[in-house]
């Protein structure tokens, strides 16, 4: 049968074979009055469906690239509308208001990558109050910063949105003050040595990420099971070169995209204060101030990228390894020249450390062998050549679980 009508004409037809009157009119009722409406309302839905379906579109991963720079906060710019902090609270003007918490002490490594592994690895620093007091400093990542980008994972995990290794060569640079519960380490005066002229204590991590909250603004239609609801955010409110996604949320059930709009189904009818996130695009740094270079994660959009990610297949020789490295775009720091196989890892290498957050794999790193994977620095640059190392390598890392992956930055002393 290939629609309603010729399943009817069937009915009918097969209905005149029935030679006793009151047992043709009974069948007529059941088959014409009873059955057919079912159908046609099961064809509805299929078509329902299939429509759902044709509408709802595929976003390039490229819409999700995500942009790191630093600014003083002083010269930070409220009104850009592409670039906003990482942590909100650390601004200034938030840390004078009243707080449940108090926001600890922040620092930025603005030395060398060398430097800056030495400081690392540093004993204990000594600091003073305003009052005299002494207290035993230490210094550690700052669990702020590695918490939001930790946060953002989880972000495109609820969203299925496939991960690409953040660049997160600034967001390393900053440190939290430990003073093993003492104090908050704000206000204290700490005499960091040999590494003084490094510290600042005033920088803000800006990414091109913006968290919004949305409301119900209209009367929802139901889905077909008349038991869900679906909710729209229109785009078309925003800017529709970015990238959106939907903040983790228990009332929402599924979530799919389709041209300017994004639907949510939920059991809920109604609803407020909805987190989104949107990926700007195109990143302003005309801003008074925003002089840093910008690192970035986007990709050049090409056939063989698309059709990987599509695939989700694990790389298998060297050629994609080299595409993989040059489909970033902004790469003026490293090239990669050389690959090989280990038994063991070299004594100076870098890790691919910037996923910390992933957790325990499935094949423990101690027992794979090692992909050396040789780099050498572009032209004269000499900032961030270890911090791009340590992100490929931790991107590749994605891609290959036989191998522990390392990087070596051949002209490096590390």
């Amino acid at each position: 049968m290939e629609s309603i009508t010729d399943l009817q004409q069937h009915i009918r037809k097969r209905l005149t074979e029935i030679e006793d009157l009151d047992e043709r009119k009974d069948a007529r009722e059941i088959l014409l009055e009873g059955l057919v409406p079912i159908f046609e309302r099961m064809e509805k839905r299929y078509l329902d469906l299939e429509n759902q379906i044709k509408r709802e579109i595929e976003i390039p991963n490229e819409k999700y690239a995500v942009s790191m720079t630093v600014i003083t906060q002083k010269d930070y710019d409220p009104i850009n509308g592409t670039l906003y902090p990482v942590v909100p609270a650390l601004l200034q003007e938030d840390k004078e208001q009243e707080k449940q918490e108090a926001m600890p002490c922040i620092i930025y490594f603005a030395g060398s990558y060398q430097k800056k592994a030495e400081f690392e690895k540093a004993a204990d620093f000594q600091g003073v109050d305003d009052s005299g007091k002494s207290y035993t400093v230490r210094v550690r990542k700052a669990k702020c910063y590695q918490q939001a980008l930790s946060e953002l994972y989880q972000v495109f995990v609820y969203n299925k949105i496939c991960w690409t290794t953040v660049n997160t060569g600034y967001l390393d640079r900053f440190y939290e003050i430990d003073t093993d519960g003492e104090t908050d380490g704000n206000g204290l005066k700490i005499d960091f040595g040999s590494y003084e002229e490094d510290i600042k204590n005033d920088m803000l991590l800006l990414w091109n990420i913006e968290k919004f909250t949305f409301q119900c603004r209209k009367f929802m239609v139901p889905c077909m099971d008349e038991k869900y609801y679906e909710h729209e955010l229109d785009l078309k409110n925003y800017d529709l070169d970015s990238g959106y996604m939907l903040g983790i949320n228990e009332d929402v059930l599924k979530v799919r995209h389709e041209k300017d709009k994004i639907i949510m189904t939920s059991l809920k009818e109604s609803f407020r204060d909805w987190e989104a996130y949107r990926f700007i695009e195109k990143t302003d740094t005309s801003s008074h101030g925003y002089t840093c270079e910008m690192l970035s994660n986007s990709r050049k959009s090409s056939f063989f990228q698309n059709y990987r990610e599509r695939q989700e297949s694990s790389l298998g020789s060297r050629t994609e390894l080299f595409w993989m490295v040059q489909s970033f775009e902004h790469n003026v720091y490293v090239e990669l020249e050389k690959c090989e196989v280990l038994e063991t890892p070299p004594e100076s290498c870098l890790e691919g450390d910037m996923n910390p957050f992933l957790g325990n794999t499935v094949f423990p790193m101690e027992t794979r062998k090692t992909l050396a994977l040789y780099f050498t620095r572009k032209g004269q640059k000499k900032n961030f050549c270890e911090d791009m190392v340590r992100f490929f390598v931790s991107q590749i890392q994605l891609s290959v679980c036989e191998y522990k992956c390392v990087g070596i930055l051949m002209d490096s002393h590390l």
